[in-house]
């Protein structure tokens, strides 16, 4: 399976711990192997686009988040990475995923 990571998302990657890219590695690998991840570790995020998930991590600084989709079960997308600073996901944030998903849909095209 092919993972294709946004720019923005390996900048932000490339400045957080060790542990969060190790964890985040862990995970993908998972999602490669079609484990069934759920909750706490994965969170459907369903209500704002069809098959969009949201990988659940964290260190010593706090939580962080991953927003990813996985199309045809051939690609996943890390479509955005941020850290967590409240409970819902910020209309900021959300407004940033819509505009990226945008763009996949268009190269599919």
């Amino acid at each position: 399976m092919e993972v294709r990571v946004f720019p923005q998302v390996e900048k932000v990657l490339s400045k957080e711990s060790k542990e969060i890219r190790q964890d985040l590695q862990d995970v993908l690998e998972k999602i490669e192997l079609n484990f069934k991840l759920g909750m706490p570790l994965i969170k459907s995020l369903g209500s704002i686009f069809p098959g969009l998930s949201e990988i659940r991590i964290k260190d010593r600084s706090g939580p962080f988040r991953v927003i990813y989709i996985l199309k045809r079960k051939e690609v996943i997308y890390l479509i955005h990475a941020f850290r967590k600073k409240t409970q819902k996901l910020p209309e900021k944030e959300k407004q940033i995923i819509l505009k990226r998903l945008k763009e996949i849909t268009n190269e599919q095209d």
